[in-house]
């Protein structure tokens, strides 16, 4: 028993590692990757569970450009595919833990406020 105890603190101190050195590789990436805030609220909502048409409504953007950032994504290794509803991107972990700033939806569109801003600006 003892050996056990032994071998799942060692296992938890090395998970406690990785999870520090992961992070700290993951956090240059997908600043580079999330350009723009509505990147990051894409990104952010990738839950798993949202379609593409869903995300497309809450962030104000289309249904092609969610599906082009999740294939970008995909790619790059900072999202995978849901296990529970394939053909959909689950964030490897949410933009809070890694220190990178969630942008606020726009309480009368939905949408990320500079795409707001920039849809605004084409009409």
């Amino acid at each position: 028993m003892a050996l056990d105890d032994a071998i799942l603190t060692e296992l938890r101190e090395q998970t406690k590692w990785l999870r520090l050195l992961g992070l700290s590789s993951l956090r240059p990436l997908v600043a580079s990757a999330l350009q723009t805030e509505r990147d990051r609220l894409v990104y952010e909502l990738s839950d798993g569970m949202r379609s593409t048409r869903d995300l497309a409504k809450l962030t104000g953007t289309s249904q092609m450009t969610v599906n082009r950032l999740w294939q970008d994504w995909l790619a790059m290794g900072i999202c995978a595919e849901s296990r529970v509803r394939p053909g959909r991107a689950q964030q490897l972990v949410s933009l809070s833990k890694l220190g990178v700033a969630v942008p606020k939806m726009s309480p009368a569109t939905g949408a990320a406020p500079d795409t707001v801003a920039t849809k605004e600006s084409e009409e």
